[in-house]
């Protein structure tokens, strides 16, 4: 029976089930730590947060800090005061150390969910996935999955924390019934290159699924269970296919990224840490579009110093020997929140004090960063690009910050490289429109989809509901691309687009037709990407038809 969902991660597996709502009730049992019931929190908090730190250590050196980091938020939760009062009081009420966690931290959720803020309604998420790290301790479950075959898991939803404490070497595929995109445990499984569907709205999980044979179609979102000898003969010949043919892809190593016809680009990738430096040069990206510093402000629990700055953005330029990195400036608010930087709350955070508009307020935080990375481009091939830009005054602004730290780094005999060159994120319709004007006073645009579609459509990129009204396709949004490119073509700068819409097979021709020059995806799909642009011919595109609807 082919049941749909939507795509986390393409790919083909075929394997026995494990369903994780069943494996976890059979270990479910009575665990008595002994003393009274605070006594029992405090027991289970000071063992989730060993399990955390943890954690954070091994997904640091697997996948890197901006994934590692969400285990510090954890930590953080457990640790803090008005979640012990919370269950404190529960206690105090009568209530077992159980109830009291599961109650305290829907409270705490629930006060999150009904803030209109994604970042705050993400830690509601959070929140209930920390207590219950808790009440497992207490239960006597560690969240272990012990897999010793070929297996595809399918759960209601999987915690983080789970997903990284399973040995993956049997890990073939992931089906999330009830998840979603946009969760931790997707990104993490595109950070995998693990095949995973989810959303599969009329799939009822059942334990009677367990150890029987299942296929997971990533490439076009299916699951099948009791799949049929034809099906199961019909997607060993896909998957086969599927994986030679990604095998294939190395041939496209050290080969350069152009049209059937000519037309050449480049094929950059998006990183969040020094540690995906492999990853880039393994999938032979030929620079880094996309260096996402947010995350060094996220992962601290002060400002970071400027030394510390410095030392991260050189490991970066260093591995990459010569290759173009290009850093994003602080693009903290809206959905990434820093406690340290003291911003209030915000009716609508997507439209608030934000990224460029934060470093206005907190000039001497941009000037750090600034004064780190001009230190550090002595040693690669450095670009900035700032975000969020909608005037020319914000231009100046960082242009005058630029001259200043230049200034001041000649002053104090430390070297830089002082053709650095600076550029510009177009992520609203204003600056596109604008684009024209903006491209006199930079060296480069960066076209960032994910905030231009959600902007030009007026329309919550992370709210599930609106995800059919959420078209990154639509053709308002390629005359905004098209207007862009060819603005920058005028003024003599280039333009390139960060994001996976950028590789998109309908959208490539399309980028490739008016001559984009770089564009910037996730490593895993350079090769890909290298690959379907070989078979486009530029002159056969009709570029029309992705601007009239």
């Amino acid at each position: 029976m082919k049941n749909k969902g939507r795509i986390i991660f393409e790919g083909y597996a075929i394997a026995d089930v494990l369903v994780y709502e069943e494996l976890n009730k059979s270990r479910q049992k009575s665990f008595d730590q002994g003393g009274n019931e605070y006594e029992k929190f405090d027991y289970a908090r000071r063992s989730a947060i060993k399990s955390f730190i943890e954690l954070y250590e091994s997904t640091l050196k697997t996948l890197g800090e901006d994934k590692a980091s969400l285990f510090q938020t954890y930590r953080l939760m457990a640790e803090d005061p008005d979640f012990e009062d919370l269950v404190r009081s529960n206690i105090e009420e009568g209530q077992s150390a159980i109830d009291a966690i599961t109650n305290a931290s829907k409270q705490l959720s629930d006060s999150f969910a009904i803030l209109d803020d994604e970042y705050m309604k993400q830690r509601a998420v959070d929140v209930i996935e920390v207590g219950k790290n808790l009440v497992n301790v207490l239960l006597g479950n560690n969240q272990l999955i012990h897999l010793t075959k070929p297996t595809i898991l399918i759960c209601e939803d999987l915690a983080v924390s789970v997903l990284m404490k399973m040995d993956r070497k049997f890990l073939k595929a992931l089906v999330l019934v009830k998840g979603n995109e946009n969760s931790h445990v997707a990104i993490f499984a595109r950070t995998l290159e693990l095949p995973t569907i989810c959303g599969l709205d009329y799939f009822q999980l059942s334990s009677s699924y367990g150890g029987k044979p299942a296929i997971v179609d990533a490439v076009t979102g299916c699951l099948i269970t009791n799949p049929t000898d034809e099906e199961l003969s019909q997607y060993k010949k896909l998957e086969k296919s599927y994986l030679s043919e990604t095998g294939s892809l190395k041939k496209y190593i050290g080969k350069p990224s152009v049209t059937k016809d000519g037309h050449k680009l480049k094929i950059y990738t998006n990183i969040a840490s020094a540690l995906e430096v492999d990853n880039v040069k393994k999938n032979d990206g030929e620079g880094i579009g996309l260096f996402r510093s947010e995350f060094i402000y996220l992962a601290s629990k002060n400002y970071p110093s400027e030394d510390f700055q410095f030392n991260y953005y050189r490991e970066v330029l260093e591995e990459m020997n010569g290759k173009e990195v290009i850093i994003r400036t602080i693009d903290i608010g809206a959905d990434k929140k820093v406690p340290y930087f003291n911003i209030e709350p915000e009716e609508n955070p997507a439209l608030g004090l934000r990224s460029i508009r934060i470093c206005r307020k907190q000039p001497k935080v941009f000037y750090t960063q600034l004064r780190a990375l001009y230190r550090a481009s002595v040693y690669g091939h450095l670009s900035i690009m700032i975000p969020m830009i909608v005037s020319i005054d914000e231009v100046n602004f960082f242009q005058d910050m630029v001259k200043q730290v230049k200034a001041d780094l000649k002053k104090e005999k430390i070297p830089f490289d002082d053709k650095v060159k600076v550029g510009i994120m177009i992520e609203t319709p204003a600056a596109a429109i604008m684009s024209d004007d903006l491209a006199k006073h930079v060296d480069f645009f960066s076209i960032g989809t994910n905030d231009l579609s959600q902007y030009t459509l007026a329309c919550d990129r992370l709210n599930p509901a609106l995800r059919d009204t959420f078209n990154k396709k639509h053709y308002a949004i390629m005359r905004l691309i098209k207007m862009t490119v060819d603005n920058a073509h005028k003024a003599g700068i280039t333009c390139s687009m960060c994001g996976e819409l950028a590789r998109d097979p309908e959208i490539l021709p399309f980028l490739a037709a008016i001559h984009i020059d770089e564009i910037s995806c996730s490593s895993a799909y350079v090769l890909k990407t290298r690959k379907l642009l070989a078979d486009i011919d530029t002159k056969t595109v009709d570029v029309n038809k992705y601007l009239l609807k």
